[in-house]
């Protein structure tokens, strides 16, 4: 027999709570760019109010957009050297130079 797609009495179902819970760690990827080891990570738009500078196009790029974040992996781990790129202009990296906005 199908599944009944119909909303619970409560309105919503509550989560499980017999098993482990779950780690949540944002997936980086390790990429070589620019003679330097760089990680990176997709973010979700968030409603901080900030905007950033996209080094890739030199344009501006909401807080409340979906966007990578990369930052050097050797020597630099501070929060003020990642880069909050638009993730078009990140994949498109080796096909167009940085901006002035470049670490």
């Amino acid at each position: 027999m199908g599944r009944s797609n119909r909303k619970r009495r409560g309105g919503r179902v509550q989560p499980r709570r017999n098993g482990p819970p779950v780690e949540r760690r944002p997936v980086l990827d390790e990429v070589e760019f620019g003679g330097q080891a760089w990680a990176a990570r997709q973010v979700g738009g968030n409603d901080s109010g900030r905007a950033y500078l996209c080094p890739g196009c030199l344009q501006e790029l909401p807080a409340t957009t979906p966007h990578t974040v990369a930052w050097p992996t050797a020597g630099m781990h501070g929060v003020e050297n990642r880069r909050h790129w638009h993730t078009t202009c990140w994949n498109a990296r080796d096909r167009r130079r940085p901006g002035e906005a470049w670490a």
